[in-house]
């Protein structure tokens, strides 16, 4: 029988946070057009063959399969809100897919927290995010702003 292994995210607060700290890197992969075809599937987005069909890609010019952008903005995100927990309401998401991720490819997950404010009696955090590949590029930059409980707020 297969198994999930599920966890759910701490229940942080605001206060759990300072500027300049980092979110334990989480490293995706070796990436696989498995990980890609099982995405694309669960949300319907098999228009762009190159990102399922490896010879359709290089008809394309490209060097073979790409895993989609979207797909890896999601593992970006997923594990960010993970680490700013449970209590987190994500505000705003941006990404731009940089540079290819491809079958073989690492995903070494980072972010950092880069600002924090109190406004209208509620905390906000921005993180600064990013894919970094086994190369040490960053194939997706992104950033989040999430809104945190105050701990004074919830008692």
């Amino acid at each position: 029988m297969f198994k999930i292994d599920t966890k759910e995210p701490p229940a942080r607060f605001f206060e759990d946070f300072q500027e300049g700290q980092e979110m334990p890197v989480v490293t995706k992969g070796p990436m696989q057009a498995g990980h890609q075809v099982r995405w694309a599937g669960a949300c319907d987005n098999y228009a762009s063959e190159f990102h399922h069909d490896a010879a359709a890609a290089r008809e394309q010019g490209l060097p073979g399969l790409l895993l989609s952008g979207p797909f890896m903005a999601c593992y970006m995100l997923t594990e960010v809100t993970h680490w700013l927990g449970s209590r987190a309401r994500t505000v705003s998401f941006w990404d731009r897919n940089s540079g290819p991720t491809m079958p073989g490819d690492l995903a070494r997950i980072q972010a950092t927290v880069k600002r924090l404010w109190v406004e209208g009696g509620k905390g906000f955090v921005e993180v600064d995010c990013r894919i970094v590949n086994q190369q040490e590029k960053v194939t997706t930059p992104g950033g989040v702003i999430a809104e945190l409980p105050l701990k004074e707020a919830v008692r």
